[in-house]
């Protein structure tokens, strides 16, 4: 595993670890994810994002590269390359789709736990007026 990776892998387990992973309770991931401040909780969505598919591509990239290395030398594995790289491409489109999906649920689970803690509060504060 190249050490770029390690590295990606070592802060999303840190970051999941805390939490991060659990999109039905936001708040509970993280300080950053705080309804009183939320662009920082969205800048700490997009890191975890943005970490997440720089992990998955290194580990992508190295997977296709091993799969090149399987072809032919030379002009003659051209064909295979073209057809590997076609073939990882495709997947890799999936997966960036896939890991950019997750992140939108996560944070419109996030904005939906806030519109509904401001909607409580709102709602409490009319009652004792």
């Amino acid at each position: 595993m190249p050490a770029k990776t390690r590295v990606y892998v070592h802060i999303l387990t840190i970051l999941w670890i805390g939490g991060a992973g659990t999109a039905g309770s936001p708040a509970a991931v993280a300080p950053e994810l705080d309804c009183e401040h939320p662009a920082e909780a969205r800048a700490f969505i997009a890191k975890l994002q943005l970490a997440e598919i720089e992990g998955a591509e290194d580990i992508h990239r190295a997977a296709m590269w091993d799969a090149f290395g399987r072809c032919p030398a030379g002009d003659a594995g051209g064909p295979c390359r073209r057809a590997e790289q076609r073939r990882f491409d495709g997947r890799w489109e999936e997966q960036r789709r896939a890991i950019e999906a997750k992140y939108r649920q996560v944070l419109g689970a996030f904005e939906q736990q806030c519109r509904t803690l401001i909607s409580l509060i709102g709602q409490r504060v009319r009652a004792a007026s």
